[in-house]
Order: structure tokens, then C-alpha cells, then sequence
């Protein structure tokens, strides 16, 4: 290998990665791994995770072991051979201690004799995808090599990890020799096809095409994947809108990974297991096999996407001496939650990503019947507005509204009961100036008062013509795109890309854009996303917090921040800390906004109540509902059969809270006041009710799609954990200063809440 690649005694420099993570030890010459004697032709477990310290340590210590057995036979040590057809056979290899070589020994040698070859260990799982620190490992080796330096990867099968590892190599070389942002000539075949000659390095997922009828399905189930390919992952298309560059670093991506797909594509691998899943008359372990396959390949292909654009970005750029900033792609990534939380996703539920949806199975045309629509929507390229993305206007039919107070232009309005904390869906600006006089924000008005803003959405909105609109992708109008765990000056920044996009459409187009709505027809019981257009102004386009800022100039006394924070985001403390933090003596009331008014703003409303009962900065009597509440007697036998009592669950006497109860200091009395709150908050959403339906709908699904109950015990296990995290924030209150320490340091310093709070179950 190291001639092929044109070095020689003294001749062109080579820096070898191995990525193997089993001990590998060579024998005369020969390379051999260990195996277990019932299963010859598995990986063995065992060093899922390893480091290259251990690894290589270990096959020291084989070494050492082989030497040691050799002496009791004579110098000879048994080995197992294995056939081009795949049998087994063992043979006696006569061995000494030069002929015995860890695969270190080998390199050193090598480099002694001569060979300017360098060598590298980096243990990758096979099948996994590379961790940031493998990354990160990576990128040092390439920035220090020489420019003339050849790479050269290896792997078990010199397929998987080894394409994987050339890819990300490529990538760097582009990056340090070009400079930002990446890019790469485009070869004339299609990055998005999915080639008859694809080949995985795994080991085959059985006869798929056994039958004329089988055949015929597999051909239909192509025909499918061509049609609705990698970008109909809406898991893709969400990360590549996330960054600034990640369209054009997506596209130097999807280029490299077609020049190193010899062996195998990447981006075809996931198209590969998905076809697979997605074909009905295969048999169920084959179809799970394949998903969890595909998934893993999904993860790479998405974690390959976040380092192009790391790459793409100046962080990298104090490693190749093109600026100063010099952070590793593993500290980038902690500053980037929400891309974590979407690589958790991948882990906890692939099957949404590899369902084909039964609507996308009908003809494209018949679903979109516009022409002249459809090739402007395709026609988008845009950072976040991009091709196959929609404006949909926020309200829809069947929308929450208010029952008490109303407010034109403001969907669902809803006030806490002794507490200046109020929700309200996402207003048109008209909403927001009547809200904000409703509450008496003027600062010319006698009797005025600060208002304190606090913006909840995750997904990016912006306002046309006083109407909010959001990105929508054409094929899911009414799917959410909330990226899950974003922060508020990331979400903010893509609402100004996406506001720069609209500009630009609308010069182009002569002031004129495709906007989309939804309709209800009464005719057939159902809403449709219809498009129409609409004249635009360039000053008639506006972010969110270019709307409030703009009310504050107008006189409005308020205070905006945007707090992501829904029901499909983990509880965080540093959520609690940052909407503590709103808190704000001047103030005189509080408004949440969020998508609809109702869901996941109750539990930032209740944060807030907390802080303002405990701060005593409201007076208020007890519920009617709460007094006389019914204790829970804690007899012998009783936990054992508390999940059968659903009161008992509606007044959030779970196993896991009770215990938290006896941990905290003034816990049950912390119990009792965000009980109380909680059903002061209810008209925005009932945290404890939550908990109660995500459990009710997981037993009712124990028997079904597996996919469906991780998605229920995944959201009943949040909503416990926001019902955990609030009754510990009250008890923070009763023992420490806000002035002193933060939420999040309190729990820190706490070891066993925080073990309570990540074994949290909502199933025993």
C-alpha cells in the first residue's frame, strides 16, 4: 500500500489511521483478532467505546499471552483460518518473539527501516459513526502533516470506517488548502441517486428479491426512494437551514462523498436500508436490522453535514493558519444544543425518518396541481428559505382561542389566577400593540406598566404584512420544523437569514411572493395548505424582535428576549435560571408567547409564578380545588399498587416524586405550592396532566408500534421531569438567595437530585 501510494525508503511522507477498535495482533506477517469460539465470525462487544491508550495496551498484553502459550507448546500457538467460502479451520503457527507483532511494533519498524510513514490509532465502533473527539483527532492529524502527505485509512473490511475516515480527511485538505468557504468541481453523476452497485461492507440482510413479486415491489420501492430520496428526511433538511453556510458545505460534502465512494456512498447506505425498511413482505427481523443499520448510517451522514459546516465556519481557521479563532469541533458542538438534541432523535425514534408517509406514495402532481407554484417552490435556494420550503401563515383552523379575554389578531390569551403572568399564542402585530394595551404598556399613560416578553418558539418566524408566517416544507405544510434544544440567539439568527431570503425573492420576482395558508373545507372535513400571492414591501417584512423593538420605539414600556422552550425539549436547569431571570422588580405583569398558548408555555408560566410567590410579590388565596386535598397514606403495599390509581396520579403522587420529596428540604410543602400553581396555570396547559395522558396512552400501546411507545415514554418521561425540576426550584427558593447562587449550581452541588432526575420512569 504505502508503494501504491508513491512513497518509498525516503520518499514521500504517509500517515496511516488505523480505525479499528479490536485488538489486532500480526503473526508471521499475518494480521489475526480475537473471536469468540461460539461465534467465529462476530465482533466481539466487549471494546464498543475503547480508547487507543487501552486498545493498544490490550494488544500488548495478547502479545504477551501468545508468547506465554507458545512456550507450552513447543512454540507453536493455535490459530483458526478462514476459507474464501467462508469455512473454518485451525493450523499451528511456530512462533518467536520477533514473529509476533502488535500492529504499533509493525508501524515502528517500518518507520526504522526507513519508510517515512507515521502512524495513528483511532477506534471507531464499527457500524457507528465517529465521535466529535474522533473528529476532532482527525482534523489535528491532517492540519499537522506535511501538504504532500498521503492518508491512508483502514478498517476491518476497509469499507465502512475507512470511507468514512477518507471523507472527513478530504474534507479537511479542502478546508486547509482552499480555504472558506468549501467547495469541490462537481462530477457529472447525480449526488442524490441510488446506484445498483452499491456495496456496504455489512453483511447481507438476506433474499430480498426471492419472488416476481418481491422483485416487483423492490422496483416500486426504488422507484419511491428516487422520488423521495435523502433530502425527504426532514431530519436533513432541518440541519442544513440551521447554519449559514450549510447548504453550500452540504454540497462540498455530498461531492466528496461521491469521489470516495468506490467501496461505498455514504448518503446511498441510508437510502439503501431505508428501501429495505419500507418493503412490506420482508420479514420483520430484517426490516428492525435493517432500520437500526440505517439509522447508524443516518447519524454519520448527519454528524458528517454538522462538521462540513464547522468546517465552513471560523472556528476552524486558527487550526490552518487562515485566522485566529481555534476551537475544536467537539466544544463547537457543546455550544450547539440543538444540533445534539437532533442526533439524539435519530437514536430514539428512527423510524420517522425512514417511513415513507402514505401521502407522499400519491403522484407529486396531483398533490400540488399549480405549475407555476411548484417551480417557483423548487426554484428557492436560499440559506433557510431553500428549494422545497414554504411560508405558511401561523393560524390555522380549528385554532385555540381564548374564553375569557379577547383580543383581535391574538388566537389564546389566558391569565394566571392571582399572578400578572399571561400566555398568548403568536399575535399578528395588530395582537401584539392590542395586548400590550390591554395591559397597559404605554409609558405616556398614567397607570402604565412594564411589560417583560418572553418569546418561547423554537422555529423561525417571520412577519409579512403584519401576518406571522413559518417555514414549512412543501411536502409536510402542517409538520412543525422546531429544532429541538436551539438557543434564542441561534433561532434569531435564522430568522434573519430567513427575512434576507424573502428580500431577495421579492426584488427578484418585482415585489411579489408565494405564500401558503390552510383552508378548512366543510365539503370533505378537512383543512388543505393552499398557496396564493401576495404584494410585499421591503419594510413590511420583519423579524420578531424587529417587531417588538419597533414597538418599544413607539412607546410600549417593554422588555423582549426569546427563550426557546416547548414540550419536546428536555427540562433543563438552565432553563429555569434563564426564565428566572426574566423576573424583573420593575415590571409590572408578564407575557409568554408561544406557537399556541397552550402546551409547553404553562410550564414557563408556572417558573415565573414560583419566583414571584416566593419573592412574595403577589397575594393570593388558595384554589377552591386544592383545599381539603386528600393525602396519599404511605402504607405497606400501597406503592405497589399506586399505578392502578389514577387520582392518586392526577394529584402527582408518583413513586419518583415522592421520593424527591423526602430528598428536598421542605418537600412536601414544595410539592404543595406548585400544585397549586399548577392549577392556577392550567388554562395554558396542565403539567401534571400530561404526565397522566403520556402513561394512560403507553398502556393502552404496550402491544403496538414499538417506535409509538418510545415516543409516548419519551415525552411522559419530560413532562415528569418539568413536574420534578419546578418542585426542586421551589425548594431551591426556601433554602438559598437567588442573589447567591444559580438554580443550575444549587443542583450541582446536589449529586442526588440530579441521579433522581435521569432515572426518571414512567413506566414502573
Amino acid at each position: 500500500v504505502i508503494r501504491r501510494v508513491g512513497s518509498s525508503r525516503g520518499g514521500r511522507p504517509v500517515f496511516w489511521h488505523n480505525m479499528r477498535e479490536e485488538p489486532v495482533i500480526y503473526i508471521n506477517g499475518q494480521p489475526f483478532v480475537l473471536r469468540e469460539v461460539e461465534r467465529p465470525y462476530k465482533n466481539m462487544l466487549e471494546y464498543t467505546g475503547i480508547d487507543r491508550e487501552r486498545v493498544e495496551r490490550m494488544e500488548a498484553r495478547l502479545k504477551e499471552d501468545i508468547l506465554r502459550e507458545a512456550e507450552r507448546f513447543g512454540g507453536a500457538i493455535m490459530v483458526i483460518h478462514e476459507t474464501a467460502d467462508g469455512q473454518i479451520f485451525d493450523a499451528w503457527e511456530h512462533v518467536n518473539v520477533d514473529s509476533v507483532q502488535t500492529p504499533l511494533e509493525v508501524f515502528s519498524c517500518l518507520e526504522y527501516e526507513g519508510y517515512p510513514v507515521k502512524y495513528a490509532r483511532v477506534p471507531i465502533t464499527d457500524g457507528k459513526a465517529p465521535k466529535s473527539s474522533d473528529f476532532d483527532t482527525l482534523a489535528k492529524n491532517v492540519a499537522l502533516a506535511s501538504k504532500d502527505t498521503a492518508f491512508v485509512f483502514n478498517c476491518q473490511m476497509g469499507r465502512g470506517r475507512t470511507t468514512t475516515g477518507t471523507v472527513i480527511a478530504c474534507l479537511l485538505k479542502l478546508r486547509m488548502e482552499y480555504g472558506r468557504p468549501i467547495q469541490v468541481l462537481r462530477d457529472d453523476f447525480s449526488s442524490g441517486e441510488l446506484h445498483d452497485g452499491y456495496s456496504s461492507g455489512e453483511e447481507p440482510l438476506g433474499d430480498m428479491h426471492s419472488s416476481s413479486s418481491s422483485t416487483n415491489d423492490a422496483g416500486a420501492t426504488r422507484k419511491l426512494t428516487r422520488a423521495f430520496g435523502i433530502n425527504d428526511i426532514l431530519l436533513l433538511w432541518k440541519i442544513t437551514r440551521l447554519f449559514d453556510n450549510g447548504v453550500a458545505c452540504r454540497e462540498a460534502l455530498d461531492a466528496v462523498i461521491d469521489r470516495c465512494s468506490a467501496l461505498q456512498n455514504i448518503r446511498d447506505a441510508v437510502l439503501r436500508y431505508r428501501e429495505i425498511f419500507n418493503q412490506q413482505h420482508v420479514e420483520p427481523r430484517v426490516r428492525r436490522l435493517a432500520l437500526n443499520r440505517g439509522a447508524e448510517y443516518l447519524e454519520r451522514y448527519f454528524r458528517l453535514i454538522a462538521f462540513s459546516a464547522y468546517l465552513g465556519s471560523e472556528a476552524f481557521d486558527g487550526f490552518c493558519g487562515q485566522g485566529e479563532s481555534k476551537m475544536t469541533f467537539k466544544s463547537w458542538l457543546q455550544q450547539r444544543p440543538e444540533v445534539q438534541a437532533m442526533k439524539w432523535s435519530i437514536r430514539l425514534r428512527p423510524g420517522r425518518f425512514f417511513t415513507i408517509p402514505e401521502d407522499l406514495r400519491a403522484p407529486y402532481e396531483t398533490q400540488h396541481g399549480d405549475a407555476v407554484m411548484e417551480s417557483v417552490i423548487k426554484a428557492r435556494n436560499g440559506s433557510v428559505l431553500g428549494t422545497g420550503s414554504i411560508l405558511k401563515m401561523y393560524f390555522f383552523p380549528g385554532q385555540r382561542t381564548s374564553s375569557h379575554i379577547q383580543i383581535h389578531g391574538a388566537p389564546h390569551v389566558y391569565k394566571v389566577d392571582g399572578y400578572p403572568v399571561y400566555s398568548m399564542a403568536t399575535p399578528t402585530i395588530t395582537g401584539a400593540k392590542e395586548m400590550l394595551a390591554f395591559l397597559v404598556a404605554k409609558e405616556s399613560i398614567v397607570g402604565g406598566q412594564k411589560v417583560v416578553i418572553t418569546d418561547l418558539r423554537e422555529e423561525a418566524v417571520v412577519y409579512i404584512n403584519d401576518t406571522p408566517f413559518v417555514l414549512r416544507e412543501l411536502n409536510k405544510p402542517v409538520d412543525t420544523l422546531k429544532h429541538v434544544g436551539i438557543t434564542g440567539p441561534v433561532v434569531e439568527h435564522m430568522e434573519a437569514r430567513l427575512k434576507e431570503d424573502i428580500v431577495s425573492e421579492v426584488t427578484r420576482s418585482g415585489g411579489r411572493m408565494l405564500l401558503h395558508r390552510e383552508e378548512y373545507s366543510p365539503t370533505v372535513n378537512q383543512s388543505s395548505v393552499v398557496g396564493y400571492w401576495e404584494n410585499i414591501f421591503i419594510e413590511d417584512v420583519k423579524t420578531p424582535s424587529e417587531v417588538y423593538a419597533s414597538l418599544k420605539d413607539a412607546g410600549y414600556d417593554i422588555a423582549y428576549r426569546r427563550i426557546p422552550l416547548t414540550r419536546e425539549r428536555d427540562a433543563l436547569s438552565s432553563d429555569i435560571d434563564a426564565i428566572q431571570c426574566c423576573k424583573d422588580d420593575s415590571a409590572g405583569c408578564y407575557l409568554f408567547v408561544s406557537h399556541t398558548g397552550f402546551g409547553g408555555v404553562a410550564y414557563a408560566m408556572a417558573i415565573i409564578c414560583i419566583r414571584l410567590g416566593a419573592d412574595g410579590n403577589v397575594q393570593r388565596e388558595v384554589l377552591p380545588s386544592l383545599i381539603d386535598k386528600p393525602s396519599l397514606p404511605l402504607v405497606p403495599g400501597y406503592l405497589a399498587s399506586w399505578p392502578s390509581d389514577e387520582a392518586a396520579l392526577k394529584l402527582g403522587e408518583y413513586r419518583d416524586i415522592l421520593s424527591l420529596t423526602r430528598v428536598l428540604a421542605h418537600g412536601p410543602r414544595s410539592k404543595e405550592d406548585v400544585d397549586d400553581i399548577i392549577e392556577r396555570c392550567a388554562g395554558a396547559g396542565h403539567i401534571r396532566d400530561d404526565i397522566v395522558h403520556y402513561m394512560k396512552e403507553l398502556k393502552e400501546a404496550c402491544h403496538g408500534n414499538e417506535e409509538h411507545q418510545a415516543y409516548l415514554t419519551d415525552m411522559g418521561v419530560k413532562a415528569l421531569r418539568r413536574y420534578f425540576f419546578l418542585i426542586t426550584f421551589r425548594s431551591y427558593l426556601y433554602c438559598a438567595s437567588t442573589d447567591e447562587t444559580t438554580f443550575s449550581s444549587w443542583m450541582d452541588s446536589r449529586p442526588e437530585l440530579g441521579y433522581l432526575c435521569s432515572h426518571l420512569r414512567i413506566d414502573k
